[in-house]
Parts: C-alpha cells; sequence; structure tokens
C-alpha cells in the first residue's frame, strides 16, 4: 500500500538505485526464484517434471536462457501465447507518475460522478475494429504453423487502446525502470502530442511505483475462478506496448490503486538536468511511441470526431449481452455520437505502406527477432516464423490479395466479432 508519506530521494537516479537493490535483495530471498519450479502433467504425476526449456513448460518468462530485452513465446491458460518481457531478472514491475495521486485512479474511472463508460467504450471498439482489418492481427489470432503445428496468439487490443488515446480501466506497469523513470520525469501534451522534461525543480516530488511479483500468483488463476488483475500486453503488432515492456493492472471503479496489495513507492525530488537526460535518451518519446499505421489513422480520422460505425455498436452488443442492440443504439446517439454505416478499415494506402515495410524495410523480420521461442534449441520454429512471408499459406497477410476471406472459426476474436467484420 502507497500511503503518500513514503521517503523522498533527490533524484530519480537515487531512488532507482534504491529500488534496484530492493530488488535484487528480494530477487534473491524469493525461494521459487533460485530454480526452475517443477511441473507435472496429471494424470502422470509419477513421471519425471516436464523440461523447462519448452513451449509447454507454464513458467518460460521467468526462467529461460534469452537476453533480457527478448519477448518470451508463453502459453496461457486458454492453450494460446502471449509475447511477454522477459521476467527472469525481476522480482518488480514498475511505474513512474509525475507526482503522487490520491486516489490513484486508471483515466476511464477518474470522474468519479461517472457510473456508465459508454463513450469511453464505443471509442476503443472503435479502434478495436480498425485493429482487426490489419492483416498481421487476423494472421496472429487465427494461428500460424511452425514445425507442423498449430499456434495461436493473444491479442490484447483492449489493453493496445490505451496506448493509442483511449481511456480504459487499465494502469500499465513495465519491466524496465528506465521506462518507469520516462514516465516519471516527463509531462505529456494532449494537444500536440508530446512529451517535454519536467524542468521545474519545485515541481510536486515524483513517484517511482513497483509491484512485487509472485511467480505463482500472478498472470493466472489465483483462487478458483478467480483471475490476477495482473496482465500481459507485451509485443503486438502495433509497436508501443513493445517498446514500453508492457504489463497491466486491472482495477474496478472503486478501488484506488495506492491500495493494491504488494505495491510500493519512492517519492523523489525533479532535477532538471535529469529530466532532460532521461527525456533525450528516449528522443523525447518517440522511442517509446514510434510513428505507425494506427497513431496515423487514430490521427486522422478519429481524433476529433463524434461519428460512429454501427458494426462499433454491435460490438457494444455483443460485449453487454444484457442489453438490446436498440437500447445500444439510443444510449449511443444520447451521448452525442453519429451513427453510420461503414467499417473501421485501413485504407489501401495505409495498407501497401505496410506490405511495402515488410518486404523492403525488414519488418517482420524486426519483429520475429524480438522474440525468443523455449525449446527450439535448432531454430527450426523460428525459421517458419521469419519465413512465413515466402509460405504461400500466409501470402495475403505479407502481400496485398484481393478477396481473402478471414477464417473465422479459428480465430479467437474473429471469431466472437464476426458480425462487426464481414
Amino acid at each position: 500500500m502507497v500511503t503518500g508519506s513514503e521517503y523522498v530521494f533527490e533524484n530519480i537516479d537515487e531512488a532507482i538505485a534504491y529500488v534496484l537493490d530492493l530488488e535484487k535483495k528480494a530477487l534473491a530471498a524469493d525461494s521459487n526464484r533460485q530454480k526452475p519450479i517443477e511441473v507435472r502433467t496429471a494424470p502422470n504425476l509419477s513421471l519425471p517434471p516436464m523440461p523447462v526449456d519448452t513451449l509447454s513448460y507454464p513458467y518460460s518468462s521467468w526462467f529461460n536462457g534469452a537476453s533480457d530485452d527478448k519477448f518470451i513465446m508463453t502459453r496461457l491458460l486458454s492453450g494460446r501465447f502471449s509475447l511477454k518481457p522477459n521476467l527472469t531478472s525481476r522480482k518488480f514491475l514498475f511505474r513512474g507518475e509525475t507526482e503522487f495521486h490520491n486516489p490513484c485512479k486508471p483515466s476511464v474511472f477518474r470522474n468519479t460522478g461517472q457510473h456508465r463508460f459508454t463513450a469511453e467504450n464505443v471509442r476503443g471498439q472503435e479502434l478495436k475494429i480498425l485493429m482487426m482489418s490489419h492483416p498481421l492481427v487476423e494472421l496472429l489470432d487465427t494461428g500460424v504453423e511452425l514445425c507442423g503445428k498449430e499456434y495461436q496468439f493473444e491479442m490484447n487490443l483492449y489493453g493496445l487502446t490505451q496506448h493509442y488515446y483511449n481511456k480504459t480501466s487499465l494502469f500499465d506497469l513495465t519491466s524496465d525502470p528506465n521506462v518507469a523513470a520516462f514516465f516519471a520525469t516527463t509531462e505529456y501534451n494532449d494537444k500536440t502530442d508530446t512529451y517535454t522534461p519536467i524542468t521545474d525543480e519545485n515541481h510536486a516530488p515524483g513517484v517511482l511505483y513497483y509491484y512485487y511479483l509472485i511467480i505463482k500468483e500472478d498472470f493466472g488463476k489465483v483462487v478458483g475462478p478467480v483471475d490476477s488483475r495482473l496482465s500481459t500486453i507485451g509485443l503486438q503488432v502495433f509497436p508501443r506496448s513493445g517498446r514500453q515492456k508492457g504489463f497491466l493492472y486491472n482495477l474496478t471503479p472503486k478501488e484506488n490503486f495506492n491500495d493494491v496489495v504488494r505495491l510500493q513507492a519512492v517519492f523523489f525530488k525533479h532535477k532538471a538536468d535529469i529530466s532532460t537526460r532521461i527525456c533525450a535518451e528516449f528522443e523525447n518519446g518517440k522511442t517509446l511511441f514510434p510513428d505507425d499505421i494506427l497513431e496515423r489513422h487514430w490521427k486522422r480520422e478519429y481524433k476529433d470526431s463524434n461519428v460512429i460505425s454501427n458494426r462499433t455498436v454491435l460490438m457494444n452488443k455483443i460485449d453487454n449481452p444484457y442489453m438490446t442492440l436498440g437500447q445500444v443504439e439510443a444510449e449511443v446517439r444520447s451521448l452525442g455520437f453519429d451513427i453510420k454505416d461503414y467499417r473501421p478499415v485501413f485504407n489501401v494506402d495505409e495498407l501497401d505502406s505496410y506490405f511495402d515495410a515488410v518486404h523492403t524495410k525488414g519488418f517482420w523480420t524486426d519483429f520475429c527477432e524480438q522474440i525468443y521461442i523455449p525449446g527450439d534449441t535448432s531454430g527450426a520454429m523460428m525459421n517458419d516464423l521469419v519465413n512465413l512471408p515466402n509460405n504461400s499459406k500466409y501470402h495475403w497477410a505479407f502481400t496485398r490479395e484481393d478477396g481473402h476471406v478471414p477464417d473465422y472459426s479459428k480465430g479467437l476474436l474473429y471469431n466472437k466479432y464476426r458480425a462487426c467484420l464481414e
């Protein structure tokens, strides 16, 4: 729990050094992190434990031979896979704030008098449908064949909407303390979409949050049907969450982030020279927020728009089965939206730019090189992954192919939202 009375360091460099020293000691004291946890598969509990360096091993993101900058292909309880930032050297996740807020709430819940969040939800759902028009989102959701076996990946589109200007119930956390330092020492201007260093040394102290990870409790089922509030966004088709080594913590409207169990913080004084240095190290935010297809489309089509697709209204109804389509339409119109008949999609020029990046700028190769596949000692799976653009089965995802129809039955998202996409 964070109270607001935490120790104030002279600068963020001292605060980070202190927290990383705490992390090192906590990691050394955690008996579950000293050697890989043994996992046996029922009903054959008498058999030897599951090999660690394998895609079946549930703790591969915590125990692996990859470098810290890799994203680990990790099997989820659903059987799908996430691309999780490597946690082998992490006992903490981090978050930086320019000053202390109490209560500390996710963006969608900051208006304490608001009880419904339809406006925020439909804006995010419009963006989700747009993202699902990208060939790589379809490819990874519906699955790819590697060494003769099919693999499907988790597309965390709700989490991505937060990275692209939408309000959600999520808090961003990161496995990279330097990323947290950037957000703790810079101010965001939503009118110019830019970050600048905090140079006012009389500014209220900044906050460096750190969340204690527990290997057997986070990212899964905690007690019976109760889900962990912590989830992975990690490496996705759109680059921001990967650049930020992202994780997500979900809250309800009445909850306060400062009350989260296992969350601690230290405060620090802002120093102009340090803030300027950190901002420059991240190219004034461009490292974490690179120019990409989704950002450009949002700014051109949605930034100041009050128009919502009828497909988006249908998605909202699918996500709220207790409401009729007519009720959703009436509520959306009452909020000032104009509902029109279209499907949010990337246009031909935008997709041609993506296809060109695959073949001339190494977009797909660069994406794959960030991934570590447990158990792929021969490199055969990675070779198949890198060479998907040359596989005729997946030609449509890397080169324009008119008339392509998704296999909705295979995708988790594409099956659920088929009516919004056809």
